[in-house]
């Protein structure tokens, strides 16, 4: 078994920091709102801001449940552990290449809205096709070909996966 870890960097980390500080935010001052509410006596509108913090609490707790933590290669699988579960991927007769650059500036392009590029889902890109993304670093960004799906994956050492993916 090889593991790959996956360090946040980049365009991704970057919207991490973004989206926790806007959720953290928005938690923050909905709880102020909701204890001026309630210190006016307006219990309804105190009540219904506390609970619109408690929803964006638990956006911001639920935001990093996708983030790839790393790669395992074990065998004819590949397991990516993401903070909130594992994926697991047969990779028997599986390519993988690193993308270039053009590649992964149109990739980062099409993962961002608002600011906040995304590290997880599903995409479909006129240049890489349909593809699920598991990243974190998109500098590090690796095209593996499946036989039934594709995947882009940051490993640390990209390098070193796709010849890893290679000796398979």
């Amino acid at each position: 078994m090889t593991r790959f870890p996956c360090t946040a960097g980049g365009a991704i980390a970057k919207g991490r920091r973004r989206l926790a500080r806007l959720l953290l935010g928005l938690a923050l001052l909905m709880t102020a709102v909701g204890g001026a509410a309630l210190a006016g006596g307006r219990l309804g509108a105190g009540v219904l801001s506390l609970l619109l913090a408690l929803v964006a609490w638990t956006a911001w707790r639920m935001s990093g449940d996708l983030d790839p933590l790393w790669l395992e290669l074990d065998g004819d699988r590949l397991t990516v552990q993401l903070r909130g579960r594992r994926e697991r991927f047969p990779i028997a007769g599986a390519g993988a290449r690193r993308l270039t650059d053009e590649e992964i500036a149109h990739l980062e392009r099409l993962a961002t809205s608002g600011g906040v590029t995304a590290g997880s889902g599903g995409f479909e890109s006129h240049l890489l096709g349909e593809l699920d993304l598991y990243a974190s670093d998109l500098a590090h960004a690796v095209l593996l070909e499946l036989p039934e799906r594709r995947l882009v994956v940051t490993p640390d050492d990209p390098e070193g996966f796709v010849a890893a993916i290679a000796d398979l």
